[in-house]
């Protein structure tokens, strides 16, 4: 009989947890983004978001100074920065995917071409890839939404915590309310917001041309995992909800009281982009309903780097799987 390894081995043994949910303030400003180019480098925090899982996607916006600088360059890079620690953090590398012009903004989508993090050593960074690759094995293709690498490739870019939102719908026949983070600014009053194309949401969006983005608050985390049910859902039961709601200002669309902030958006167009359907959007108002920090999710490795230096995150709630 193998004699069993010692409880301190076998947590040097476990993976890293790939996410992990962290209460912060809003918005976040600890990590900066910068693009990196054969011109000079972008500072693109408040203008980098995903477009799709599969393939990974990121979109950015462009002005004519950026598109200038990615004309001229092949394969430029995401660099993420911890302002705090004063080190970077880790780099993801783009291959141009396509251009969208729409709705008063230029978008630029990229797939991701390979990427690292800065957060461990070597000998982590191979044991974890190892084990993922490993788990991996147990899941059946079909189920498997992200290949291991791209999802290391997303914990890269997920450095730079990204915001949790509840999301409020109603096309006057369907109406639900669901956890996204796949959502970001693009260029003044303009939004992007990535849903899964199996979400049963994504047709009453593109029906109603409207939504209610609510912040997340950082304690309310279990209460916006368990609304992650009904995206197989076009119908919900309002009055069984966690939360007390009331009518956002535009809209009038259902909105949870215990949002952060709540902000309308009109949407102005989308497209399909691989596993997901892409919606812009301009930002109609923004009301702010109460202070305190929000939830991100950011990645697993990154917590553990800053937690050696001192400085971890407030962690929100227990690391989940995606």
């Amino acid at each position: 009989m193998r004699p069993p390894l010692p409880a301190v081995l076998k947590r040097k043994l476990r993976p890293t947890n790939q996410w992990l949910a962290v209460s912060l303030p809003g918005p976040q400003r600890i990590v900066e983004v910068k693009l990196v180019t054969r011109h000079g480098e972008f500072e693109v925090t408040d203008n980098n978001a995903v477009a799709a899982l599969r393939p990974l996607t990121i979109r950015l916006g462009l002005n004519p100074q950026l598109k200038a600088a990615l004309e001229v360059t092949d394969r430029p890079k995401l660099c993420f920065f911890d302002r705090e620690l004063g080190r970077p953090v880790g780099m993801l590398h783009l291959a141009r995917s396509q251009d969208w012009n729409t709705a008063g903004a230029q978008i630029r989508l990229f797939e991701a071409g390979g990427g690292r993090h800065y957060c461990a050593s070597y000998l982590r960074r191979a044991w974890d890839t190892w084990r993922y690759e490993h788990a991996a094995r147990n899941i059946p293709p079909e189920k498997q939404l992200m290949s291991p690498a791209a999802v290391e490739q997303l914990m890269v870019f997920s450095l730079c915590p990204r915001p949790v939102f509840l999301v409020s719908v109603d096309d006057g026949t369907h109406s639900n309310i669901f956890p996204m983070d796949l959502v970001g600014p693009l260029v003044p009053e303009r939004f992007t917001l990535a849903l899964r194309n199996t979400s049963m949401s994504v047709d009453t969006i593109k029906n109603a041309r409207k939504v209610a983005l609510a912040d997340v608050p950082g304690d309310a985390c279990e209460i916006a995992y368990k609304l992650g049910a009904h995206h197989k859902k076009r119908q919900i039961d309002w009055e069984s909800l966690p939360f007390k709601t009331q009518r956002s200002r535009l809209f009038s669309l259902p909105v949870p009281q215990i949002a952060r902030r709540v902000r309308e958006v009109e949407i102005l167009d989308f497209q399909t982009v691989g596993s997901h359907t892409l919606f812009v959007g301009r930002i109609c108002s923004e009301e702010p309903l109460s202070a305190g920090p929000q939830l991100f999710h950011t990645s697993g490795i990154y917590q553990k780097m800053r937690t050696r230096y001192g400085r971890p995150f407030h962690e929100a709630y227990t690391p989940v799987a995606r």
